[in-house]
């Protein structure tokens, strides 16, 4: 066993963190004599860590009002790249410096496993992160440093002075990218008749059950544009009639209050089908304060949303089989799909049907503007380059 590896107490899960479990380091490695710690005479020290366990844990605390996805994800990135800097570099996370960051990076891009990870049930990563992905868990991890440096426990930020050379242009280039991640009318068309292809012949068997849990979170999702940890954290007592409409109230990302989501006759429809199946009243009442919108096969709990997630994509995989004796441009679109191509293709599908702009930024409940005009933008100059390009075909005539 590598004696340089944290030691598990009680694991939980498949990822260490915080209460799920206790991580004892050697002293060298604690963070305790790091190499970065702020060890100037008189420096204010505005947290009591003296370890890096400690001192990620203080940060985490600060972050509390955040959303419980985004807290995860912190949760995530810091205590990933502890465990990377002990196995990988031996060394505490209070002594890495800029070539560690650099190659920290490269190993987000291009990851391997230590052994010792597996042996102790951890999955830091899955496989390869996308550009995007490492960039964010970069600045996650830059914010992270840069509150410690604050608070006094370290004396420099060295994700601050790592450049990934990633050009302004590169980026603007990988949020169109992004804004692919869509399924067109067409293809989105088809999903929902050959979904219903699937559908079991016993409504008493669990298989059916599964099969309608899933049918709504495709429709709900689409035309509601939530967030996948916005479904499965919504009770049905936030869902209300007002003033003649059906309106679902949501904590968004980032926010405090409640937001309101207007749920079209679509996605009411899809709900008063899933209630039923679920032997629910066909809507959904005030006192529902303990049903939740999203039910795990014994009822009483939501399931969560990776797993949300997860069932998706094997939908979509499922439905790739079909789609390949169809056109293959649609299955590779279909194995890629993920629970947030949902809402990228409902703010797709608004702006190529010209639904008002704003309208849609409401909906979805973006922070900034610029998000929902990025897509409208990209929507708007194919089809002005399709317009154009098509007087070709009547050139001549």
């Amino acid at each position: 066993m590598n004696d340089n590896l944290p030691t598990v107490m009680a694991v939980k899960d498949d990822f260490p963190a915080g209460h799920d479990l206790t991580i004892l380091l050697h002293a060298r490695l604690d963070g305790s004599a790091g190499s970065n710690r702020n060890r100037t005479p008189n420096a204010a020290r505005l947290i009591g860590a003296n370890t890096d366990v400690e001192a990620i844990e203080a940060w985490l605390k600060a972050k509390k009002r955040q959303s419980a996805n985004t807290q995860r994800a912190y949760r995530r990135e810091a205590y990933r790249l502890l465990a990377w800097a002990v196995a990988f570099k031996e060394k505490p996370v209070s002594s890495l410096t800029v070539e560690d960051v650099a190659d920290f990076h490269g190993w987000l891009l291009m990851p391997e496993n230590h052994p010792e990870w597996t042996r102790r049930g951890w999955v830091l990563i899955r496989g390869p992160l996308q550009p995007g992905s490492a960039r964010q868990a970069m600045v996650i991890l830059s914010g992270m440093f840069r509150w410690l440096v604050e608070a006094g426990y370290l004396a420099g930020n060295p994700f601050r002075l790592f450049d990934d050379g990633i050009t302004a242009k590169e980026k603007a280039e990988e949020a169109d990218a992004e804004i692919e991640h869509a399924f067109d009318k067409e293809l989105w068309d088809w999903i929902l008749r050959q979904v219903d292809t699937h559908q079991p012949d016993d409504t008493a068997d669990q298989e059916y059950h599964a099969f309608e849990r899933i049918r709504f979170i495709l429709v709900f999702l689409y035309w509601t544009g939530l967030r996948r940890h916005e479904l499965v954290s919504v009770t049905m007592n936030r869902i209300a009639r007002e003033r003649g409409q059906w309106i679902l109230r949501v904590k968004g990302k980032g926010r405090k209050k409640l937001e309101p989501v207007v749920l079209l006759p679509p996605a009411v429809a899809a709900l008063h089908r899933y209630r039923l199946s679920r032997g629910l009243p066909g809507f959904p009442m005030a006192a529902e304060t303990e049903v939740p919108l999203i039910a795990a096969h014994r009822g009483n709990k939501s399931i969560t949303d990776n797993y949300l997630n997860t069932l998706l994509k094997r939908m979509f995989r499922r439905l790739a089989v079909d789609a390949k004796r169809i056109n293959g441009n649609w299955a590779e679109k279909l194995e890629a799909g993920t629970a947030h191509w949902l809402r990228h293709t409902l703010a797709t599908h608004n702006a190529e049907a010209g639904v008002p702009m704003q309208d849609t930024a409401d909906q979805l409940r973006h922070r900034s503007m610029d998000t929902t005009r990025r897509i409208y933008t990209h929507v708007k100059r194919l089809e002005k380059r399709e317009k154009g390009l098509s007087k070709l075909l009547d050139y001549g005539d």
